[in-house]
């Protein structure tokens, strides 16, 4: 199925954001995948409900990252709403992780997007960055809702079938 043609913001940037989300977003799972364990003990410093919910959230997280990545950067462009979607629930999941233990004044010593690497300490930098990852997940979804028609071909228009009915 062809792409169809991008009206978010010039040629192609919808497609350059879906890739950008999806390389993220399966980097982000690759890096926690090599140490399950060590990530969510790094979710477990965000201290939202001791380790079992630990151990859901950052299960969750990672499940979500891999569906939304790997379905972003996927040929198929029926999946790529849903896939837009998921990224942007993971997106918000972690915006909320690190508003509510910025808002408390945790210390969390690795923010834990990529695992236990490339650690940074949880600043408000972190929240900027955190609102890029939204926003960008908030614009691949939007613009993927365009991508469901391909090209060439038009989406149904509403007033033809009323048309048509009568």
């Amino acid at each position: 199925m062809a792409e169809r043609e991008d009206r978010s913001g010039g040629p192609g940037s919808g497609a350059v954001a879906r890739r950008l989300l999806g390389a993220l977003l399966v980097a982000m799972a690759i890096g926690q995948l090599t140490d399950v364990a060590g990530f969510v003990e790094v979710i477990g410093t965000y201290d939202v409900g001791g380790d079992v919910a630990a151990e859901l959230i950052g299960v969750s997280l990672l499940i979500g990252e891999l569906v939304a990545g790997v379905g972003l950067l996927g040929s198929s462009s029926r999946r790529w709403t849903g896939a837009a979607n998921v990224a942007v629930v993971v997106a918000v999941a972690w915006s909320a992780l690190a508003a509510q233990a910025f808002a408390r004044g945790l210390f969390v010593p690795n923010c834990g997007c990529f695992g236990v690497h490339l650690a940074q300490p949880l600043r408000w930098w972190v929240l900027v960055e955190d609102l890029e990852f939204l926003a960008l997940a908030w614009w691949t979804q939007r613009a993927s809702l365009r991508w469901s028609v391909p090209t060439g071909e038009s989406a149904p228009d509403s007033s033809r079938n009323v048309e048509a009915r009568r």
